[in-house]
């Protein structure tokens, strides 16, 4: 008792509440979780996967090899929203990096 208060002690997380380590997979309800850095790394690469896709339909559009406009006019516009998306996502990223290391100073 501290001046007529109880003090409580604080409790800390269960293992099973703690993050991920890198490269590591738990089990949660049957399944696997992946680390963020695979997620995010496989996002990229679908990303990128994306914009080569819709290149290679331009440039085929561009030769006449493409028949149908519309395949070539859906497949920049997946391209460019998940390269938009990708960039919020970095920005948010970016914004909360910043806030926790202002908590720190």
């Amino acid at each position: 008792m501290i001046d007529g208060m109880r003090v409580e002690p604080v409790k800390g997380p269960k293992a099973a509440d703690l993050p991920v380590t890198a490269g590591a997979a738990r089990h949660d309800k049957g399944r696997v979780v992946k680390p963020f850095s695979e997620v995010l790394k496989s996002s990229v690469m679908k990303v990128n996967q994306l914009q080569i896709d819709a290149d290679t339909l331009t440039n085929r559009l561009a030769l006449g090899e493409v028949e149908d406009i519309s395949e070539v006019s859906i497949a920049v516009e997946k391209a460019e929203l998940a390269l938009r998306l990708m960039v919020q996502i970095r920005d948010k990223m970016l914004d909360a990096y910043q806030q926790i290391s202002r908590m720190g100073a």
